[in-house]
């Protein structure tokens, strides 16, 4: 996963995981019989790759690296203690902490002041709606075909 931004520029969607909702980029299946893939997200000039393994009845995260702009400049890299068990609440989280904490501290050696609560705030209403945004509309769609709304 260290060369994303070269993978990125010449790979092609190959997919949508209906597990985690990202865009496959990578995929192959192990003798182990889980499914590794490679998965993408955007949000606000971020690329978030997330890297997992699906299993019959688990999906396991493995690691998420967080790039900017254009360029693909690295700016988060979470690693993921092994065996921890995918869900899309673990990413966002695992994501928000890194970022924020990458910002504070950025922020803290370059003398620049902020509002912790807006920062949070922001950082987390660009993630939810990068990680949940499709599953909302999905619910909103379901809740108006059996008259809910």
């Amino acid at each position: 996963m260290e060369n994303l931004p070269a993978i990125l520029s010449v790979c092609k969607p190959i997919g949508k995981s209906v597990t985690t909702g990202t865009t496959l980029l990578q995929a192959y299946k192990a003798p182990s019989g889980f499914n590794y893939q490679l998965g993408l997200r955007e949000a606000s000039g971020l690329y978030i790759f997330e890297s997992f393994a699906e299993g019959v009845g688990c999906s396991y995260l493995d690691k998420i690296m967080v790039f900017f702009g254009d360029e693909k400049r690295l700016i988060a890299e979470v690693d993921v203690p092994r065996g921890t068990r995918y869900t899309r609440e673990k990413a966002l989280a695992s994501v928000k902490q890194k970022l924020c904490d990458f910002f504070y501290e950025t922020c803290s050696m370059m003398n620049v002041k902020f509002s912790r609560t807006e920062v949070e705030e922001q950082v987390t209403d660009i993630l939810d709606k990068c990680y949940f945004s499709e599953s909302r509309q999905a619910v909103l769609q379901w809740a108006k075909t059996v008259n809910i709304i």
